[in-house]
């Protein structure tokens, strides 16, 4: 019995690890991002993801001075984390961070895929009035088609899909 059992474990092991793998490989989809986004007190932060190509139309090292142009630009936007993401302006939001990071900045070759990783933060005087979310990349950037948000705050938890021909989240 156990002669049998081994190798019925080994195919189900086999099977459950490359089930688990696949939501990995599925991550880089062109045109579509992720967000997540927190409210904590009075601080609001981001982590977006995105592939490159979605943003600049090629995800290898620049090969024009126009790709380069491209590129040196994206990098230049995203210091103001307003090119992203926008704010109500009643909600009186400072940014104290924003992290562009991507192989393609650093000049790193990829092995086929290359995405942009942001972190940004903001410090809120009004954070209560934080109720839309609009999201100005998507007029910019037209190979960019969607973004999976996941919302979290105190008390309260939203997911949604936000997409380029209606670029606002409301929490």
């Amino acid at each position: 019995m156990k002669f049998f059992l081994t190798p019925i474990r080994a195919v189900l092991i086999s099977v459950l690890s490359a089930s688990w793998a696949m939501p990995a490989l599925a991550q880089h989809s062109h045109g579509k991002g992720s967000l997540q986004l927190s409210l904590n007190g009075d601080v609001l932060q981001g982590q977006w993801t995105m592939p490159m190509e979605a943003l600049l139309g090629f995800e290898h090292l620049p090969k024009n001075a126009a790709q380069t142009d491209a590129m040196n630009q994206l990098q230049k936007s995203l210091q103001n984390a307003s090119y992203f993401i926008e704010l109500p302006t009643e909600s009186k939001c400072q940014q104290l961070e924003a992290k562009a990071q991507s192989d393609m900045f650093q000049g790193i070759k990829g092995k086929g895929h290359s995405d942009l990783n942001y972190e940004f933060k903001f410090k809120c005087a009004n954070p209560q009035m934080l109720t839309k979310f609009e999201f100005p990349f998507f007029k910019s950037h037209i190979r960019s088609k969607q973004l999976k948000l996941e919302w979290v705050s105190q008390g309260s938890q939203k997911s949604a899909t936000v997409r380029s021909s209606k670029p606002t989240f409301s929490p």
